[in-house]
């Protein structure tokens, strides 16, 4: 894995060890995003927040409270597009990759994940399948035919030694892998997720 993945937001966030992390919209100390990212002590990580500016979300690092990535969404697109940039910025040159559904019309979540070089998007750089509201969703380099799993959702709460509401979640991720680029593809599934729930209870 060392050989052939490369980080997406930085090197800093690769570690040469498997690491699990827990997402939480609960947690003491960070009262700044809704949805939370601790190791499994309950140290935070990152938060997730609305910016004010460019109707924007951003991915802070909770030691730092430096921004590192921007999110926003796509309005009216058919495939509910996210575009994710570097630092607290959109511009177009900040830009780190791409995230859309594969389908606009779909039952279970299969997100795919583009880099900026890949123009033609023929094939995704990274692609998300599973069912998110039971936490049984993989994370792939390449489409899920690649079989070479990033990162995996669980809901089994012996991931996390700390004291968190029982809506949290664990999320295993594998060696080399840049942790903080998984942590943003879950928050951006966490949006579209509940953006699904809110439409279809209108």
């Amino acid at each position: 894995m060392e050989d052939n993945y490369n980080p997406i937001i930085g090197p800093q966030y690769c570690l040469p060890d498997p690491i699990n992390l827990a997402f939480t919209t609960k947690i003491a100390g960070v009262n700044h995003g809704e949805l939370s990212v601790t190791d499994v002590n309950g140290n935070p990580f990152f938060y997730f927040g609305r910016s004010s500016e460019d109707n924007k979300w951003i991915l802070v690092d909770a030691i730092s409270s430096c921004t590192l990535v921007s999110m926003k969404e796509k309005y009216w697109s058919l495939h509910d597009r996210w575009q994710v940039f570097k630092g607290d910025t959109t511009k177009k040159e900040a830009l780190l990759f791409s995230v859309k559904r594969s389908s606009a019309l779909q039952v279970h979540t299969k997100l795919k994940v583009y880099l900026p070089d890949n123009t033609e998007e023929d094939k995704c750089d990274f692609m998300i399948k599973g069912n998110y509201r039971k936490k049984s969703t993989i994370i792939y380099k390449g489409d899920c035919a690649s079989n070479i799993v990033l990162a995996q959702l669980s809901n089994k709460h012996e991931v996390i030694k700390c004291q968190l509401e029982k809506d949290a979640f664990g999320v295993n991720i594998n060696p080399y892998t840049d942790y903080a680029f998984i942590a943003t593809l879950i928050a951006i599934l966490h949006k579209i997720s509940q953006e699904s729930e809110e439409a279809a209870s209108q």
